[in-house]
């Protein structure tokens, strides 16, 4: 088979890429309950198997597809997940058409239809090739930070030259049969920081006696904002702050977080030093009572950003190419939320994302897709993939 005669393929497996999209989302994978999940792994792994695909089991409840002879270079690591953020006692439960192309349903972007449009796109590499070594890891806990699979990532066991993220093609505007889709070049690390400080409580009548844990924390407060850096990527958030038990009252407590973004590995670093240096400091006194202001804190969360870099830019020139040959509407676009691409990133591995469906409203109870920009995206990226292993366009 030609690369031209893919899509010819690629329309007759549309039934059955549907009913897998169905069936997938009808399973309940909320990142919480393990045995849907699990459901949604086995239903995945025995399609997969059926259709002449190997898989593996990694770190007890991940998966790992793989096509290709397995030791071709380069080898390209797609990256999904199974897990999404819908319980299974709300009220957004079922896959549903919603006519002109259109359908909605928990996962149907963020992540599900992006996983169908890895596995195809192996499916019809294997039409193409057969000297390739394309794998697609299949997270179960993305939606928490993968917290199960992190050293799997950053750890040496990808062993991949380059990766593909499978997170929905994010729409430039509302989502439409036409609208320019991202090609995601750049990824915001995000870091996280909770802290209570500890002051003493006292009437307002007699505050000499007292050490008050509000003024405390605005102290930290003012000097964390002037940690924001626009220009350079970095945006530093007091966005939570509680404390105190009534108007007239001297705070013995208060606790909030801060959060931070950034562009590069070394400015995440920097910042959360910074923070940690402020935090640490003493601002409140009370001679009287020898006392100081106090703080504990705890790092809540800490994800690497994908970078931007001249390997990246490389694949991304060839889906640019590969959507004007196929008249798909494709722009590079950088993101400011985080995927498992950002670790997959920080091992040393040169990754992009947004390479999954088209999709609108992810993460709320109105999630849908454009299903004809499903096969389209299977086409982009399976002809991405040809021109990477089979003629060679990354060397």
């Amino acid at each position: 088979m030609q690369l031209n005669d893919i899509r010819n393929w690629i329309d007759s497996q549309k039934d059955l890429i549907e009913k897998t999209l169905c069936e997938l989302v009808e399973i309940n994978t909320y990142t919480d309950n393990k045995s849907g999940v699990d459901d949604g792994m086995d239903y995945l792994s025995r399609l997969a198997q059926n259709l002449g695909l190997t898989v593996e089991v990694v770190n007890g409840c991940h998966r790992l597809i793989k096509a290709g002879n397995g030791t071709s270079k380069p080898r390209i690591m797609l990256v999904t997940h199974m897990d999404t953020v819908f319980p299974p006692n709300g009220d957004f439960l079922h896959y549903e058409p919603l006519g002109d192309g259109f359908v909605q349903g928990p996962g149907t972007g963020d992540i599900k239809g992006g996983t169908c449009v890895g596995l195809w796109a192996m499916l019809a590499l294997r039409q193409l090739a057969t000297d390739f070594d394309v794998q697609m890891i299949v997270s179960a806990d993305e939606e928490k930070g993968s917290p199960s699979i992190r050293d799997w990532y950053t750890g040496g066991h990808i062993k991949a030259d380059y990766a593909i993220g499978l997170e929905p093609g994010f729409p430039q505007g509302e989502l439409t049969p036409d609208v320019d889709l991202g090609v995601v070049y750049q990824r915001r690390g995000y870091g996280a920081i909770k802290y209570t400080i500890t002051g003493k409580a006292a009437h307002s009548g007699s505050a000499h006696l007292g050490l008050d844990a509000v003024v405390a924390a605005a102290e930290r407060i003012v000097k964390i904002n002037a940690l924001n850096d626009w220009e350079n990527g970095i945006s530093v958030t007091c966005g939570m702050i509680e404390g105190g038990i009534s108007p007239n009252t001297v705070a013995g407590q208060v606790k909030g977080s801060v959060s931070w973004r950034f562009e590069r590995l070394e400015d995440g670093d920097r910042i959360k030093a910074q923070v940690e240096e402020i935090l640490n400091d003493t601002y409140v006194r009370n001679d009287d009572l020898d006392l100081t202001d106090t703080v504990e804190y705890y790092l809540d969360a800490y994800l690497p950003p994908m970078e931007r870099t001249e390997d990246n830019m490389k694949v991304v020139d060839i889906v640019l190419a590969e959507a004007k040959r196929l008249n798909q509407n494709v722009v590079p676009i950088a993101r400011g939320g985080g995927s498992d691409a950002n670790f997959v990133s920080m091992s040393g591995t040169p990754s992009i994302c947004g390479m999954g469906v088209p999709t609108q409203g992810l993460h709320t109870v109105n999630e849908k897709i454009y299903l004809p920009g499903l096969y389209d995206r299977i086409e982009l990226l399976a002809s991405t993939l040809y021109r990477i292993v089979a003629e060679g366009a990354l060397d």
